[in-house]
């Protein structure tokens, strides 16, 4: 397993970009979005060996990365969303993907990873799926050191 050190980093999902509004569900946009559509996501590694992601800033509370009903264990189907301070904040597990360079981000001590919602809306929304369901990995595109 290969460990991210701690920056800021764009996540993508095959040519796909990972994006958020200020308060919405987190969602892909397709190929050739403008740049300035494109999310910067802050990861930094805890004691227990998972991550925090968070919306990298100097400003305090932080915007962290996590789902619907957290800090409640989480269901499949719950929406990723960048949510205001939450203490704790939702821990992920990243470990080696399937494919080259790629990874598999879950929920910390759960079977749950990060996936796509089934349903055709435009752009799709991230949700929480079942490890099993999973046949892909993310990308984590380091942009620079945090």
């Amino acid at each position: 397993m290969t460990a991210l050190p701690p920056g800021i980093y764009r996540i993508r999902l095959d040519d796909q970009r990972l994006t958020t509004s200020q308060d919405g569900p987190v969602v892909l946009l397709p190929p050739g979005a403008a740049p300035e559509q494109e999310q910067e996501f802050m990861v930094r590694g805890t004691p227990e060996g998972n991550y925090v992601i968070t919306r990298p800033s100097n400003l305090f509370p932080s915007t962290y990365l996590t789902y619907d009903e957290a800090p409640e264990k989480p269901d499949a189907g719950a929406r990723l969303l960048l949510r205001v301070s939450e203490f704790p904040p939702c821990e992920w597990k990243i470990t080696q993907g399937a494919g080259p360079g790629t990874f598999t981000v879950a929920v910390a001590g759960t079977d749950l990873t990060i996936g796509i919602a089934p349903i055709k809306i435009h752009p799709p929304f991230l949700e929480l799926k079942s490890s099993s369901d999973q046949d892909h990995g993310w990308l984590f595109e380091r942009i620079r050191d945090e």
